[in-house]
């Protein structure tokens, strides 16, 4: 398959306006003239490539731009959304609207911990490699 300018073929470069559609990869796939037996491998493969998701990133760049869709708009328009559902005592909504919001700000990353073993402690590295991690969790909580 010949490859363009951007260094992608143009099936990846359709398979990229076909989920810009939807957001299916597998789905974007098929409609790109993928196999529907390979087409979720296909989408999987496409959003690991940096080249892919560069263009895919810069073309969904362009459509904010070009709609004026900001993120601080799109918060403040699910803000309005909770509020409207708080008034009209729609809890569902209320919870549906907080979870998305929870997500777009970053609350629902995982917590990293940074743990340092001094490289002499050979024998402590080894016996905590051994341990479970709910017993690993409950001595990091019991030391800090």
């Amino acid at each position: 398959m010949p490859q363009l300018a951007s260094g992608l073929t143009t099936r990846q470069l359709r398979w990229i306006d076909e989920y810009l559609i939807d957001f299916n990869g597998a789905a974007a796939a098929v409609r790109a003239g993928y196999s529907p037996k390979s087409a979720r491998s296909i989408a999987h493969e496409n959003l690991t490539k940096p080249d892919i998701l560069a263009v895919l990133q810069a073309r969904q760049a362009e459509m904010a731009k070009d709609l004026q869709i900001t993120r601080h708009g799109v918060i403040q328009g699910l803000l309005d959304a909770v509020e409207m559902a708080r008034q009209q005592s729609n809890p569902m909504a209320m919870v549906s609207g907080a979870r998305e919001l929870g997500r777009m700000l970053g609350f629902y990353a995982p917590e990293l911990k940074r743990v340092e073993v001094n490289p002499g402690a050979a024998a402590t590295v080894a016996a905590y490699a051994g341990l479970p991690d709910h017993e690993l969790v409950s001595m990091m909580a019991k030391a800090s």
